[in-house]
């Protein structure tokens, strides 16, 4: 019995390593937050660290900064989604990213726009912003070079009162993106925009990075979003498919 026990107790200290090398990092440290957190704590845990790793609050030490930035930025697009969290939980960052190929799931990719998720996040209560249509793309110009898509606009219709009073819109656009492959494919993208009191008609809301995104030669195109002044019932459906909602 003490043989076998002591064998178990190799057995698990072998394993150790493995598990821990099979994790990679660990996301849920970078959000400062515990692997039990909730999905609220989870979105102050990124509210706290994009704040403070926001690479035009530390000009001293701005390569470091974008690469923490940056994996903010991963770690809260895989946390905030059940799907991605549950299958990091079990398996990790590697078995996330490098599915076993008896597995019919996509391997995750982060090929998010960090500036992009930071000043959605914020809506136009940014705090390292001027206006919400900031150009974002400014703050960290080193990040990327290439040349971006064209821009997705959508005309977003908006009562009187709406604009007077403030609401808030969810926008389903339909756009083209990439997979981790390579691949291009079609999807419909929910935007929530806050309408805030005293906004007016012709006001454009930037969404970096929330276009099309055809080839990895390119970075993803904006999503613009134009107030415009309407009854609800009348809203018009160009080539692009919104639905605004309450």
């Amino acid at each position: 019995s003490s043989s076998s026990s002591s064998r178990s107790s190799a057995r698990i200290c072998l394993h150790l390593p493995i598990a821990f090398a099979v994790m990679g990092r660990d996301y849920y440290g970078i959000l400062g937050v515990s692997s039990s957190a909730t999905a609220t704590e989870i979105r102050e845990g990124y509210r706290r660290v994009a704040m403070k790793w926001h690479p035009q609050k530390n000009p001293g030490a701005k390569v470091e900064a974008e690469q923490r930035f940056r994996d903010i930025a991963e770690a809260y697009d895989i946390l905030v989604d059940p799907l991605h969290r549950k299958c990091y939980d079990e398996l990790g960052e590697k078995g996330l990213k490098f599915p076993s190929p008896n597995e019919s799931r996509e391997p995750y990719q982060y090929v998010g726009d960090p500036f992009a998720l930071f000043a959605t996040f914020f809506a136009d209560a940014n705090p390292l912003a001027a206006a919400y249509e900031q150009d974002y793309e400014g703050l960290a110009p080193s990040l990327d070079k290439k040349e971006v898509e064209k821009p997705i606009e959508v005309t977003v219709p908006c009562t009187s009162a709406e604009l007077q009073e403030g609401s808030s819109r969810r926008v389903t656009v339909q756009r083209t993106r990439l997979g981790p492959n390579g691949k291009a494919f079609q999807e419909s993208k929910l935007i929530t925009m806050p309408v805030r009191p005293g906004w007016k008609a012709g006001m454009r809301v930037t969404f970096k990075g929330e276009g099309d995104h055809t080839t990895f030669a390119k970075q993803p195109g904006d999503l613009i979003l134009i107030i415009e002044e309407k009854p609800f019932s009348s809203r018009p459906l160009g080539q692009t498919l919104v639905a605004a909602e309450d």
